[in-house]
């Protein structure tokens, strides 16, 4: 039998299936082909070997066969097991997703080679009843208060602080000489400014700094909780010592005619406040069609349960770890697989649906699809189209363009076919929030 005959013959596979999409394949070579591996292989080593007394490739057969029996048996196995996995996938018409742990191999010469291969296999999934899901569109309606508020927020932006001779209050910015001691170590800072907020600034810094005039002194111990946010500080005892040199107030400009010319060029404080309310609406529609398209895929995944594979999973978390190891210094691993668990099932089977719809129905991405993200990508970032073009052109980043395309598109097809009830209402949250993050170290270095 020639080597192409013996690249045809097929090896013996039995599938055996595991919990969820795991797989064992019981995995035989035939005998004859064993036989032909050795044999080619020992031809290899004849032709190459460098023994002592003999020219190379001329030492007899029984000396090379015993010098080199191991290292022969290990190429042998070497060669045919990856040979025999690929075949017996190829014959069960499996798609694995993890690489093969090989166990139990059965091999010595004159026999054929048996051995397990354990995968997990992407999950074979028959997507059902994705047409007619039944959805509630909620269109949040914009009141006089959420424009009042974000017109605050817009004031917020240009107010003066504005030195006062009276004691503190909160809300008050406070500029000041502070030291810190820690673990015997101390640190100083000078015109430091500190913001007497209520919600963001731990107990002891209001307790000892609301009421403070220019020239007031104060020193105090804070003890902090042992999951406070800053690390360096959690569990810790610091004493702090600060010189009040200014009380400065927070003055916001009147909301009037001569404010919306100063905020955005605007005629009058009506058409500001017309502008906001425009761009109110137009968020809350965003905001409504992204909540819609979530309840969607929420329930396409309740109406199709099916295992995730483990591979899947910490695929997903090691991306995602890698990802903010990019971005931040320290990444505490085990809450993230922890917290995100839920996440990354969702996500995977929610890509696993979304691509069989699109099979299903012939949905893809049309080339205007394309060149209208790029045109957006453009815009956004203030570049040329064409430049803008080069730098998403490789095949990585214009796969991922795609994907999200591709998946707009299915979400666009399931809304279509879905049984969607129009809902206004007004939420107890206003519906923009100033960002500050929770403090007492960050504003006070405390």
């Amino acid at each position: 039998m020639d080597k192409s005959e013996n690249q045809e013959r097929k090896v013996t596979v039995d599938v055996k299936s595991g919990q969820g999409w795991k797989r064992t394949l019981e995995i035989e070579v035939p005998k004859e082909t064993v036989e032909e591996e050795f044999e080619a292989t020992f031809q290899r080593y004849q032709s190459q070997a460098r023994i002592p007394g003999f020219r190379k490739g001329k030492a007899p057969a029984d000396m090379v066969k015993r010098r080199f029996k191991d290292a022969i048996q290990r190429d042998v196995l070497e060669t045919l097991v990856p040979q025999a996995y690929e075949k017996a996938v190829k014959q069960a018409e499996l798609s694995p997703i993890s690489m093969p742990q090989v166990k139990d191999v059965q091999f010595e010469q004159g026999t054929s080679l048996k051995f397990k291969a354990e995968i997990e296999v992407k999950p074979q999934v028959e997507v059902k009843d994705y047409k007619g899901l039944q959805v509630t569109r909620r269109v949040r309606k914009i009141t006089d208060e959420d424009v009042d508020k974000s017109l605050d927020h817009l004031r917020e932006d240009f107010a003066e602080l504005r030195p006062v001779e009276r004691e503190a209050k909160f809300h008050d910015h406070l500029v000041v000489d502070l030291v810190k001691e820690q673990e015997g170590k101390e640190d100083q800072l000078q015109n430091h400014n500190i913001i007497l907020d209520p919600h963001n600034m731990i107990r002891e810094f209001q307790d000892a700094l609301v009421k403070v005039k220019s020239g007031d002194t104060r020193e105090f111990e804070v003890t902090y909780p042992a999951d406070f946010h800053n690390k360096k500080l959690a569990g810790k005892r610091v004493n702090y010592k600060i010189d009040v040199k200014e009380v400065k107030e927070k003055v916001l400009p009147e909301a009037d005619d001569e404010f919306a010319k100063t905020a955005g060029g605007f005629k009058s404080l009506d058409d500001l406040r017309g502008k906001i309310r425009e761009g109110l609406t137009g968020k809350a529609v965003k905001d409504s069609e992204a909540e819609l398209k979530n309840a969607l895929v929420n329930q396409l995944l309740r109406r199709n349960p099916f295992e995730v594979p483990d591979t899947l999973i910490e695929y997903y978390m090691e991306t995602l770890i890698s990802d903010l190891r990019s971005k931040y210094k320290t990444v505490d691993e085990a809450k993230i697989r922890h917290d995100y668990h839920d996440i990354a099932i969702g996500h995977i089977k929610w890509d696993l649906l979304f691509h069989q719809i699109a099979e299903k129905e012939k949905i893809q991405v049309r080339q205007e699809q394309i060149d209208a993200w790029i045109e957006t990508f453009a815009r956004d970032y203030r570049m040329k189209p064409e430049d803008a073009k080069k730098l998403v052109e490789s095949p990585s980043q214009m796969k991922r363009i795609k994907e999200d395309l591709l998946e707009q598109n299915v979400l666009d097809f399931l809304l279509e076919n879905a049984k969607v009830k129009e809902e206004a209402f007004v939420p107890e949250s206003p519906i923009i929030k100033p960002g500050a993050a929770k403090t007492g170290e960050r504003s006070n270095d405390s």
